[in-house]
């Protein structure tokens, strides 16, 4: 399941290449990167009035998420294809409370998986 979410988050085209990965019980149900797409669910509009116009992965996942799921979220450097920092932004955390996930994991500096308790 990693290689998938790797070659996904590696060819998404964008700047930063992350993935995601949403499980129940065990399963995964889902596999997304962060993307140019966008969802009406996920609006975000800056300080400055803008609109963003990308999804990260986080949401393309919690588009199919129920409580108590899982989640994994790992970022990749293009150079090396080694992990990196994937931990979710303050909107993201927001999501992700709301969809009533109880764990998210994701890669720290230096590749290595920590876990926070939603």
């Amino acid at each position: 399941m990693y290689y998938r979410a790797k070659i996904l988050a590696l060819n998404n085209g964008r700047a930063y290449h992350l993935a995601a990965i949403l499980r129940r019980n065990g399963d995964v149900v889902k596999v997304g990167e962060n993307t140019s797409k966008t969802h009406p669910r996920f609006k975000r509009q800056y300080p400055d009035g803008s609109w963003s116009s990308h999804m990260h992965a986080e949401m393309n996942v919690l588009r199919f998420a129920q409580a108590g799921d899982e989640l994994e979220v790992i970022r990749f450097k293009k150079c090396g294809h080694f992990r990196t920092m994937a931990k979710p932004c303050s909107l993201c955390m927001d999501e992700i409370r709301k969809a009533g996930i109880k764990k998210v994991s994701y890669t720290n500096w230096d590749g290595e998986w920590e876990t926070i308790r939603v």
